[in-house]
């Protein structure tokens, strides 16, 4: 599961768009290749590219999703300094999971009450961060 801080300007993974894709089909019966391959082609043509932003805005976690330990998260993430030591601001508020910690998730972020000491308890968290279920995380 992923932390992030997606609040500002500056994000934490960067896309950027250089040609918007630009789609093609071959399905006419008077293109050699549909006429000899008894086939149509289809394909596209973009151009972009992804890379980091700032690396302060993103935590990556392989620990189960657990209350203490999104409070560990928070606080590591809120803890980051600048060279000079002065504290960046960070304030992580997406919560990026795979289908296995959706319901885990939704517990931290949007859940009123909390398991403690045999009994419940009102969630600290709740509020905190919205959570995106991604189908590329497990």
């Amino acid at each position: 599961w992923f932390l992030l801080d997606v609040s500002r300007a500056i994000k934490p993974l960067v896309y950027q768009l250089r040609q918007k894709p630009e789609f093609t089909a071959m399905v006419s019966p008077d293109n050699e290749h549909v006429f000899k391959q008894k086939s149509f082609l289809y394909g596209v043509d973009c151009r972009d590219a992804a890379g980091y932003g700032l690396w302060q805005f993103a935590y990556g976690s392989k620990q189960p999703l657990t209350p203490a330990n999104y409070a560990k998260a928070r606080a590591a993430m809120m803890g980051f300094k600048d060279n000079s030591g002065k504290l960046l601001q960070v304030r992580p508020n997406l919560l990026v999971v795979g289908g296995s910690n959706e319901g885990a998730a939704r517990k931290i972020a949007y859940g009123e009450f909390e398991a403690a000491d045999g009994g419940m308890a009102s969630n600290p968290w709740k509020g905190t961060a919205e959570v995106l279920v991604s189908s590329y995380l497990l």
